[in-house]
């Protein structure tokens, strides 16, 4: 019986796509730092509105595939 490698399972393709990530990070982060954002609405200006929302989308999205799982499920 033969194996096949999978992508991850070199360690060279691993190293090679962590190293990407970490520059698409840190030209993310660059960006970030140097674009000032202008808030479209109102509520995008608030003080922590960021974190808040992604507190709250972090809750609400499980909750909404819960929720989704039920309505899909068959009567099998």
């Amino acid at each position: 019986m033969t194996t096949r490698n999978a992508l991850f399972d070199q360690p060279k393709t691993l190293k090679a796509i962590i190293i990407l990530f970490g520059l698409f990070l840190a030209i993310l982060l660059g960006a970030d730092l140097l674009i000032h954002p202008h808030a479209s609405f109102t509520v995008d200006g608030w003080p922590q509105f960021n974190p808040i929302f992604g507190a709250l989308s972090g809750i609400a999205l499980p909750v909404l595939s819960l929720g989704l799982s039920f309505l899909v499920k068959s009567g099998n």
